[in-house]
């Protein structure tokens, strides 16, 4: 038997008409898929992530008090299976290279694009889901 739950994902940006619209359409395509958690404190996301369980973390690079790849960091401490996009406006290579090295998952550029937010969350949903069950599998075969 199965057991399905609601993929969790903190959303984080200090600009907050780009936390809107992230978790607006998020939530149109996701439906009750998605569990998000929407701030724009990078402070108050931090706590969280330290409390919860951070599926995914779809946070801004450049913030006000807590850079990016300390989230990253901080999320990838608390659950090694947190995959992380960054949504970012500084796209130098240094700034990529970083995050790419610290295990981000993807970028996207600002502004968003919709669909690609929705095609990059549903690939890692997938991801998330396939090494759920690779697990799940493989505890089956250590109990047997």
């Amino acid at each position: 038997m199965s057991v399905s739950r609601k993929t969790t994902v903190v959303l984080v940006d200090d600009e907050p008409c780009v936390v809107r619209v992230a978790q607006a359409v998020l939530s149109r395509h996701f439906g009750s898929v998605l569990e998000i958690y929407p701030t724009t404190d990078p402070i108050e996301a931090r706590d969280y992530i330290s409390k919860r369980r951070c599926d995914i973390l779809l946070s801004d690079i450049e913030m006000p008090g807590v850079h990016g790849i300390e989230m990253l960091k901080l999320a990838r401490k608390y659950n090694a299976w947190t995959r992380v996009i960054f949504m970012t406006a500084h796209s130098t290579w240094d700034v990529i290279a970083e995050a790419i090295e610290n295990g981000a998952a993807d970028y996207l550029l600002k502004p968003v694009d919709h669909d690609e937010l929705t095609s990059v969350v549903q690939q890692e949903c997938e991801r998330l889901e396939r090494w759920n069950g690779a697990v799940r599998g493989t505890l089956k075969v250590a109990a047997s």
